[in-house]
């Protein structure tokens, strides 16, 4: 099985930097999201690897041979990199069927009859679309598009499949269900996956490894679990995760630990960083984390609740404990204006240096 390595990667336009250094690799049968919010390079390090962008220094290669190269002079083009490409858009022809889309790009390359046939089959196959195969992409439905894209993908037997917001064009309900039946997909076929996307829970879902991308730069990598729920870096926490963040400045430091002060509040946290007395610092901590108290007592906020909203599973409450914002989960509704404590537990309540 083949290996992609990304090294020290640099692409701008203009005088605009966009990548600024990246390198990561991708093992045989791994899955890596590229996470990231708007602008910060993950869509254009995907077109990089897939040939679609010229970077201007690094190098990127897959099973040992070179894709682009800039100090031997090495960029192959789209169509010699053998990867396997599913555009946001999905990208269909309109007026050719289910098969013909997907056999296209092997009926380019000169592929027998027969072969095309036994390949198209095998992927119409894989992706519960064989009863389809006679249909126009305006006959389908946003999920079966999708999975036509990806067959076309699929029918060369790529060793990367490079996939751009694979589910962005799909509605709420249908993006949960086409995020388990693609992570199936994947584990099922064994694929090597580099996947673009700026949701954090689908990220998780589908991914081995996140890379998460802050102005053209790796922040912090890792698998789900670490990424959720060991942060390095205030960045990564925030956009991990849904939280609670307070501001204000340390006051005491004690073994990995600091006392956070603000009007009429103070919380002990577990420190992340480096912090010393006197620091401005943010607190930061996950919704599911925090729990409704019956009383004072340490690392207690008093709070009244600003209103209820039913989520469905449960309720989300919003308080405003002084001049912040604090929201919780609970099982039930709570009437506006109830008097409550809120209990930040030490350890789930992040320390980081302050950001401004």
């Amino acid at each position: 099985m083949t290996k992609l390595i990304v090294n020290d990667l640099h692409l701008q336009y203009g005088d605009n930097p966009i990548l600024k250094g990246v390198s990561f690799e991708l093992q045989p049968g791994e899955v890596v999201a590229l996470l990231g919010a708007s602008g910060s390079g993950k869509t254009t390090l995907l077109r990089a690897v897939a040939g679609l962008e010229s970077p201007h220094q690094g190098c990127i290669s897959i099973g040992g041979q070179s894709l682009y190269d800039a100090a031997r002079g090495i960029d192959l083009p789209v169509e010699k990199r053998g990867l396997g490409l599913v555009f946001q858009s999905y990208a269909l022809w309109p007026h050719k069927t289910v098969f013909d889309n997907v056999a296209y790009g092997l009926t380019l390359r000169g592929t027998s009859k027969q072969e095309i046939d036994d390949r198209v089959l095998a992927a119409l196959k894989s992706l519960d679309l064989v009863h389809l195969a006679e249909r126009f992409p305006n006959q389908l439905s946003g999920g079966q598009q999708q999975r036509v894209a990806i067959a076309r993908a699929l029918v060369y037997n790529p060793p990367v499949i490079l996939l751009d917001e694979p589910l962005s064009n799909l509605d709420a309900k249908l993006r949960e269900e086409a995020r388990a039946w693609l992570r199936e997909l994947i584990v099922t076929l064994k694929l090597s996956a580099l996947c673009v996307t700026h949701d954090q829970t689908e990220a998780m879902a589908m991914a081995d490894r996140i890379l998460l991308l802050k102005n053209g730069r790796i922040e912090q990598e890792g698998r789900p679990e670490e990424m959720y729920g060991a942060p390095s870096t205030l960045y990564t926490a925030e956009f991990m995760g849904n939280n609670n963040r307070l501001q204000g400045r340390v006051t005491e430091l004690r073994d990995g630990r600091a006392l956070l002060e603000g009007p009429g509040w103070r919380c002990w946290g577990a420190v992340r960083g480096s912090l010393k007395m006197g620091d401005a610092a943010v607190g930061l901590i996950r919704l599911e984390r925090v729990r409704l108290a019956d009383g004072d007592g340490e690392n207690r906020i008093a709070a009244s609740l600003v209103t209820s909203m039913y989520l469905g599973d449960r309720w989300e409450y919003l308080f405003k404990p002084g001049e912040n914002r604090l929201r919780a989960y609970g099982e039930h509704a709570i009437p506006a204006n109830t008097p409550a404590w809120l209990e930040l537990p030490v350890n789930d309540l992040w320390l980081f240096p302050s950001d401004g």
